[in-house]
């Protein structure tokens, strides 16, 4: 990301929103995942910083190297599963991630809600097994952006 090292931004702003969609299989994770960035788009003051909007497999912060920003979250990776404690549910079988960054904490919240909803729409029937979110023992920054909160 050399952009990060040569441009800089005046604004003070939110990072780190974000869900992971888990599903039955890598077409139904992907369908939820573009409906997903479809409907965050429309909210205003949110960016969605990786390509299309999604992030293959969730992360975690840091990794097995030294120096290393980011890495695979090894627990959500269902092609892990034989070498790593895995906390996915058995018929999962795909875990996207859509990270969110925002102007505010409002907008990355209101731009996690219109994902959410998106994914839920879809439901059971489309191949989602469930949602869940990459917290990170609370290290990822001062925002935490709760699950349960934001959808009550």
């Amino acid at each position: 990301f050399v952009c990060d090292d040569i441009t800089g931004s005046s604004a003070a702003s939110v990072g780190g929103g974000n869900f992971l969609i888990l599903a039955r299989s890598r077409a139904a994770a992907l369908n939820a995942a573009e409906q997903a960035v479809d409907a965050m788009a429309r909210v205003k003051g949110a960016i969605l910083p990786f390509p299309g909007g999604v992030v293959r497999s969730g992360s975690k912060i840091g990794g097995k190297y030294p120096g290393m920003i980011a890495s695979t979250n090894d627990a959500y990776c269902p092609t892990l599963r034989a070498s790593v404690e895995s906390a996915l549910p058995g018929d999962v079988q795909s875990v996207l991630e859509i990270v969110i960054d925002g102007l505010s904490a409002a907008d990355v919240g209101a731009s996690m809600r219109a994902g959410i909803s998106a994914v839920c729409t879809l439901g059971a029937a489309a191949g989602i097994v469930a949602i869940d979110a990459g917290n990170y023992g609370g290290n990822l920054g001062p925002f935490h952006f709760k699950l349960r909160e934001l959808m009550a």
